[in-house]
């Protein structure tokens, strides 16, 4: 995935990008899937829902660490390998999950489904590689947005399945609709240039290593801005069900939250994306300008979460405004943060840095089940459960008024040499 003879193709660029995306969108759906069978599985286990619900913080954790191995897999395995590795890691768990009733197992099947996020780095740099330079930042909002709205239609998705087939036909549909998507991907993909040609045209180049990136601030602030994201977003897609139950909504009510959530994170990653690309075109230092972008979609989490709080009581037709809004606002980073590093990171280093930056970001994601459903939604304190989400996108506003301070001095300083 570096320099090419073959010459970028929109039209291939867009269809990987929207293959890949429904590919990572079916990962997602996975989420609330998992949440809206707790009951069932809880009974066949004979362990408490508190206890199942800390899969997903193990699986997460899994999510971090495949981020970081990313890179590494694809150069000792190659694409397809990789990618049929993160597929299996999800697929063979689902047609197990309604069977099983050891814990052990369990959180181990938990892990595995974790380790797919290898795939995600992989086809991000891949789409932008065939795509032309002036549309990198839409095509990976884009991306995301179709990714991490498998949040919301999982929920509506689950709840069809679940009312005509049982909680055990969720995980089977799901399972298959991956199987399917893996399938055509691995059969229709191709790259710009195998990586043992790009060997042969030019020597091998090294960039940033991952102890050489721990030493620039800029990394530490990359991270802090893109954490109120992660954490908003997994919140979205892990919590949202158990919070329209604990509201006492209908089935058909929560599948309808599930579609608002999804609807908020599109378009939220579209305009982003969209406003990314116009101010980094206007700017004189384009990084510092995608990184403003960034800061508004932490200041807009802060106000959605005061609205979510204070429309729950209020209605259906209200909450399910300020779900959309709530959902518009944390999911706004995910549009703007992956079109950040190109302008930050030289071509040698930006592979690295996307896999140990973006895993560094998704370091919350573990937690936000943890802190928001389990340690404070089980217990009724929603509200303490949702303000963790203000609270962290209060840090990325200063994170990221900070990189922008960092990345302006840089500009300077490389004007003056």
């Amino acid at each position: 995935m570096g320099v090419s003879s073959q010459k970028k193709n929109n039209k291939y660029g867009w269809y990987i990008a929207i293959l890949s995306a429904l590919f990572g969108c079916i990962l997602t759906a996975g989420y609330p899937q998992f949440s809206m069978t707790l009951d069932q599985l809880s009974e066949r286990m004979q362990v408490s829902q508190d206890v199942l619900l800390t899969g997903d913080t193990v699986k997460l954790a899994a999510v971090v660490l495949a981020m970081w191995l990313s890179n590494t897999c694809y150069q000792k395995l190659g694409l397809y390998r990789t990618i049929l590795l993160g597929a299996a890691a999800t697929i063979i768990p689902q047609f197990l999950f309604p069977f099983i009733t050891s814990l052990p197992l369990f959180f181990v099947l938990k892990f595995a489904q974790g380790l797919s996020s290898l795939v995600f780095p992989i086809m991000m740099l891949l789409m932008m590689d065939w795509v032309e330079e002036n549309q990198t930042g839409l095509v990976t909002a884009v991306f995301n947005g179709i990714f991490y709205g498998g949040g919301g239609i999982g929920a509506t998705a689950s709840s069809f399945v679940l009312s005509r087939w049982g909680w055990i036909g969720t995980y089977f549909a799901l399972g298959i609709a991956l199987a399917v998507v893996a399938a055509i991907w691995v059969l229709t993909v191709r790259e710009r240039k195998a990586p043992a040609a790009a060997e042969t045209e030019a020597p091998k180049e090294h960039g940033l290593s991952i102890p050489q990136l721990l030493r620039l601030p800029k990394v530490y602030c990359l991270i802090l801005g893109f954490i109120p994201t992660t954490f908003a977003v997994q919140a979205i897609s892990s919590d949202l069900s158990l919070y329209g139950s604990f509201l006492e909504y209908s089935e058909s009510q929560i599948g309808s939250l599930g579609t608002a959530a999804t609807i908020g994170m599109v378009a939220a990653c579209l305009v982003s994306g969209k406003c990314s690309d116009f101010f980094a075109g206007k700017a004189a230092n384009r990084g510092a300008a995608r990184v403003g972008v960034m800061l508004a979609g932490c200041a807009l989490t802060v106000v959605s979460v005061v609205l979510l709080l204070g429309a729950a009581s209020q209605g259906f037709a209200l909450f399910y405004a300020a779900v959309l809004l709530f959902s518009f606002g944390g999911s706004w980073g995910l549009g703007v943060f992956y079109s950040i590093l190109p302008d930050v990171f030289d071509e040698r280093s930006l592979s690295t840095a996307t896999g140990f930056i973006g895993g560094f970001g998704d370091m919350m994601m573990p937690i936000a089940p943890t802190v928001v459903g389990v340690i404070f939604g089980v217990r009724g304190l929603w509200s303490l459960g949702w303000g963790a989400c203000a609270l962290l996108a209060v840090v990325g506003v200063l994170a990221c008024a900070a990189l922008i301070g960092i990345l302006k001095k840089e500009a300077k300083s490389g004007a003056s040499h």
